[in-house]
């Protein structure tokens, strides 16, 4: 633990340049098809390290976006010394180079703190430019555009009509990483306004508690059981290490028919490493669902699919310890719950309302006060200055 603090330390200060030790500290880029055993390749490090993965940790390198940063650090010799890749917003694989000169390699958890922040823009332009200016943030972007889509034309939004955003920002060794997170926002557009704040199960509703999203993905099978649900880090009491699970495992009989989640079409049919036979769908707005340990398919890549179509039969191929199908949904890359797509509530209902609305009422107000505040042509208050006020 001592020497992965003073990693991070070196890596924070010394990114790209040498350390007081003389060590290199390089940021790097996963490349289009790298894998981790080309990677442990070209960087001359023992191929083991691929083969002594488990299940888990294999399919969670399988994993990585291509354009993902890493950190690499080597000695004064060039031998690679430590590496940090990040897996998934919460999960990171840390390779060390020990004394003897052999190689250890564990997940864990990535370091990094929460920026809050805000946005307020009075659009003059096209609304995506403005927002990309002013926030210096594409995925942010993309976030309020997928936030509002269901109910807002963007071309319709006039010119002096207001976007406010209340909004985490993670930082990782001084600079942006993963999506940002949204806890309250409102935009106009044609003269009305419309409200999203995030509640405490993950989804987004109005002001009104009533659901802000929609969904036309439905559970791809038929299943007895969820026999492991989507997360980004937790820690296993028996194993005692750090795991990632990219998706919802339904455990099924062999031969189960899989469905489409939703239409598309099919840009992969065949085998994938450790999640055997495997089906990719590439959807509208971004979206990409998988199918995985299929025992045979029904389809064929370039197919075009509707909701709900036979695409292929559940199994137990690949790295899998009974039969099941591992269904993931990504979204420009990231990785998404599938329960938060497919399950859409259509309102807040009981206790948990009347806690949202009482949350409502203060994120509203702190909204309405940055608009306030800019129309009087006053300094616009931060968080800190809205949080005193309150």
């Amino acid at each position: 633990m001592i020497r992965y603090i003073a990693l991070l330390l070196t890596l924070s200060m010394f990114l790209n340049a040498y350390d007081l030790k003389g060590h290199l500290v390089l940021e790097r880029v996963w490349g289009r098809g790298e894998t981790f055993l080309s990677f442990l390749q070209k960087n001359e490090m023992p191929l083991e390290l691929y083969y002594k993965l488990d299940p888990e940790d294999e399919k969670l390198l399988m994993d990585i976006d291509m354009a993902t940063k890493y950190q690499l650090v080597r000695d004064k010799d060039g031998k690679v010394d430590e590496v940090l890749i990040p897996v998934s917003d919460e999960l990171q694989l840390h390779i060390s180079r020990e004394l003897d000169g052999s190689y250890t390699m564990s997940m864990i958890p990535i370091i990094y703190q929460i920026k809050k922040k805000k946005l307020l823009i009075t659009f003059n332009d096209i609304p995506s430019k403005e927002i990309m200016k002013k926030s210096d943030s594409f995925d942010l972007a993309v976030a309020i555009e997928r936030l509002f889509k269901k109910s807002v034309d963007f071309t319709k939004i006039r010119k002096g009509e207001h976007l406010v955003v209340l909004y985490d920002e993670k930082m990782r060794m001084g600079k942006t990483f993963g999506e940002p997170k949204i806890e309250a926002a409102m935009i106009e557009a044609s003269g009305k306004k419309y409200y999203r704040f995030l509640a405490l199960d993950g989804r987004y509703y109005d002001q009104k508690g009533k659901s802000g999203q929609k969904s036309s993905f439905i559970v791809p099978c038929k299943y007895k059981r969820i026999s492991s649900p989507f997360t980004n880090k937790r820690w296993h009491p028996i194993l005692h290490r750090y795991r990632a699970h990219h998706g919802i495992d339904y455990a099924t009989p062999v031969g189960t028919p899989i469905h489409a989640a939703y239409s598309g079409r099919v840009i992969f049919a065949g085998r994938k490493g450790g999640y055997g036979n495997v089906v990719i769908i590439r959807h509208l707005g971004g979206y990409k669902t998988y199918y995985a340990h299929l025992s045979r398919f029904k389809t064929y890549v370039g197919q075009k699919v509707k909701t709900g179509d036979v695409i292929a039969y559940s199994g137990n191929t690949g790295r899998s310890t009974g039969p099941h199908l591992h269904f993931g949904l990504s979204q420009n890359g990231r990785w998404i719950n599938p329960a938060l797509k497919i399950v859409i509530a259509k309102g807040l209902s009981g206790s948990k309302r009347r806690a949202f609305l009482a949350s409502v009422k203060i994120y509203t107000q702190k909204l309405e006060n940055m608009i306030k505040s800019k129309n009087k042509n006053s300094k616009i208050p931060t968080l800190l200055d809205i949080e005193k006020s309150d």
